[in-house]
């Protein structure tokens, strides 16, 4: 299966296909499927302004109202994770995960999901202590407080995460890095490239600690993140050597004066009043040091890099177009498409080889050389069981020009797909059972119920894997009525498809239907119950806690 991986999206949903399509038509090579890990912002209308968290000055619509109206297609099988910069009121009526629009489908909080046979794992939002292990208690319409609290992520959906099996076919999608994963790449070129990491990954704190618990837990073959606006490659063994040992930071790291004055990352959005709302007793937040602007900052923050305003310009009145550098075939393929690279040159920068192998850099390769990369990266995935568990990180940067925010892979799955269909999204069974197990413990106030021991957990797992084997899943027939309706049935499939349960259905009214005059209502106050949650919690027969239609 061909893939293409993009980083951080920030709306520009148009000019990420474009750059696929450019990809395809110098190799000849249809990609099959997106993934997108987060900062897509789905907004329908501005009316999703108020939900999405950036300074107002940052109010670009972007292009997948778009894709939600149907005026445009998603040219490819798009799944997407959520960041820190989201519609989050779209984002909270697909909790449980659901199409965004027509062929982009979002993972939801936390998600498990199974394409032609190869599982797709993704946790949505950053981490921040002090909302860890609170319930999903935001609601529409957010508060200064809520806008930012609403897209932390819960040790609630850490955890229905940590009770999937192994598989040797997974990928795992976040936003955030795992914590310490900056030392198991070319750690002195990262730096290089963003100095003001360094405090962080030498204290070990430049990262997220539920996504290293799930690293190591899960073991993914591959792992894709976003949110720091570099690219990054890393190479982390699964062996006891390394996952009980931090390895030691090269020695020639660059030399950066101390000041008092703590340097940021100048490539993300600042929100000054992330904090402003936590009081001393729901926050366990480490000291804080004067950064010499009469504000204080995070010591050691593990939640997230702040991205410095001034690095924006006045926003666009249109999306960037990246993909347009008129590449004629036979020549060579430069900032907007890469290639993979190969597992060895992370292993040389680890070992400090030479810096001009370090995969954090630019690969120029001729087209022709696409697939010759290709086939490195097949012979590469084929190891030998006998080998350590690996699992190959790869962060990427934001959209845009010049910026290293998109990868192509060729990988192989488990189930060959029909070269005249597209590839089938199906349910992960397993996944289903675990989200039929944990519903109880579901809480939408700020306290979060607290969960059985794990003996218990996985006992009550295993009795729903045990009842949905025996008894199958109550999803609609796929014989229609002669009057259009639809009846429901009980499958006793291995996987469901997706589509046969859950079909997009938009909610809120499009920018076009609101310019147009030709919808009602609609407004930024306003939630909606969608049908899609619905059918979820309908096949597995629970409550919809999180948008009840209205009695």
């Amino acid at each position: 299966m061909r893939i293409a991986v993009q980083g951080c999206s920030h709306g520009s949903l148009t000019a990420i296909y474009d750059t696929v399509a450019q990809y395809e038509s110098h190799t000849s090579a249809p990609i099959d499927l997106l993934l997108l890990c987060g900062d897509f912002q789905a907004l329908r209308s501005k009316n999703d302004f108020a939900s999405l968290a950036v300074p107002p000055k940052y109010h670009n619509l972007g292009t997948f109202h778009e894709y939600y109206s149907g005026k445009r297609k998603a040219p490819v099988l798009t799944i997407v994770i959520g960041g820190n910069h989201e519609a989050s009121n779209y984002m909270w009526e697909l909790y449980h995960g659901g199409w965004l629009a027509e062929n982009i489908y979002y993972l939801g909080a936390a998600g498990s999901v199974y394409v032609d046979g190869l599982r797709i794992v993704g946790a949505s939002g950053i981490y921040k202590d002090h909302d860890y292990k609170k319930g999903h208690f935001e609601k529409v319409p957010y508060n200064n407080s809520t806008l930012r609290s609403v897209y932390h992520i819960r040790e609630y959906d850490v955890m229905k995460l940590m009770q999937l099996s192994h598989s040797d076919d997974t990928i795992f999608l976040s936003h955030d890095w795992p914590i310490s994963i900056a030392r198991h790449g070319d750690t002195g070129a990262l730096l290089r490239r963003k100095p003001f990491f360094k405090d962080e990954i030498n204290s070990n704190t430049l990262g997220s600690p539920p996504l290293y618990t799930l690293l190591n837990h899960i073991q993914p073959a591959y792992w894709f993140s976003a949110h720091l606006h570099v690219k990054f490659a890393a190479l982390y063994d699964h062996s006891s050597s390394t996952t009980n040992q931090i390895p030691k930071l090269p020695e020639s790291l660059p030399s950066i004066p101390t000041t008092n004055q703590v340097e940021k990352n100048p490539d993300e959005i600042t929100i000054d009043d992330e904090d402003d709302f936590d009081t001393p007793q729901e926050s366990n937040l480490a000291p804080v040091n004067g950064n010499g602007n009469g504000t204080t900052i995070e010591s050691g923050n593990p939640d997230e890099i702040t991205i410095e305003d001034d690095e924006f310009d006045d926003p666009p009145t249109a999306p960037q177009d990246i993909s347009q550098p008129n590449l004629e075939v036979g020549s060579e393929i430069k900032e907007d498409i890469k290639v993979d690279e190969s597992v060895d040159l992370v292993e040389k920068a680890r070992e400090g080889g030479n810096e001009e192998s370090s995969t954090t850099e630019i690969i120029d390769a001729p087209v022709e050389k696409v697939e010759e990369a290709v086939q490195a990266v097949q012979a590469e995935a084929s190891l030998s069981s006998s080998e350590p568990r690996r699992t190959k990180f790869l962060a990427l940067d934001k959209c845009g020009p010049g910026k290293d925010f998109i990868q192509f892979f060729e990988i192989p799955t488990p189930t060959l797909p029909s070269s005249d269909q597209p590839p089938r999204l199906t349910f992960d069974p397993e996944w289903l059972a675990i989200s039929r197990a944990f519903h109880p413990y579901f809480s939408t106030s700020i306290q979060q119920t607290s969960l059985p021991p794990p003996k218990v957990l996985k006992q009550l797992i295993s009795d729903e894997i045990q009842r949905i084997n025996e008894e199958g899943l109550l999803v609609p027939s796929e014989i229609v009525n002669e009057d259009g309706t639809v009846n429901l049935e009980w499958v006793k499939n291995d996987k469901i498809d997706i589509t046969r349960v859950q079909k997009f259905w938009p909610t809120a009214p499009s920018q076009d239907e609101l310019q147009n005059g030709g919808a009602a209502g609609g407004s930024p106050d306003q939630w909606y119950t969608n049908p899609q949650t619905e059918a979820f919690c309908g096949m597995l027969g629970l409550q919809n806690k999180v948008n009840p239609a209205p009695i």
